[in-house]
């Protein structure tokens, strides 16, 4: 898969950096704002941003270099950007340094479905795609683990 080895190279140049922000593309209907984002965008010192989007298959986490835009949807309202450096899970990480870097894989999935990352201090950060939709978390939660048959691979 040609996202999965991008994804690592990037994460391999992006280890030592600082995390910069992080921006998420969100649905937005009625003027109601979707809380999970379909997107996520990582920027790091001196880096390009990488984005984090779910797979079509609805497991797998893809990744791209491409930027993200908003995108006016008509009567099913519209995708926009948003800064969530300063959220839960994101604050903790955003002006830290990436210390490691591994893929999540799911053997029930049989398919890379995340990426975990390390920060100096101690801080963590995963972004899992989890039934078509994408989860944020500091330290994935056990049963998550137990139930997708999760496994970590380093690429650091």
């Amino acid at each position: 898969m040609k996202s999965l080895g991008l994804m690592v190279s990037w994460l391999l140049t992006v280890l030592g950096k600082e995390l910069l922000s992080v921006n998420a593309l969100l649905h937005i209907f009625a003027s109601e704002r979707d809380s999970s984002p379909q997107e996520f965008g990582l920027l790091f010192d001196d880096s390009e941003v990488g984005r984090f989007y779910g797979g079509p298959d609805g497991a797998s986490l893809c990744f791209s270099l491409s930027p993200f835009f908003s995108c006016d949807l008509g009567e099913h309202g519209k995708q926009d950007i948003y800064c969530v450096s300063a959220k839960p899970y994101f604050s903790n990480v955003v002006g830290r340094r990436l210390v490691s870097a591994s893929l999540v894989q799911s053997l029930a999935e049989k398919t890379v479905v995340g990426v975990a990352l390390s920060f100096d201090s101690g801080f963590r950060l995963s972004i899992l795609n989890l039934g078509d939709e994408l989860f944020v978390y500091d330290a994935i939660p056990k049963d998550i683990v137990m139930s997708e048959e999760l496994i970590l691979i380093s690429v650091s």
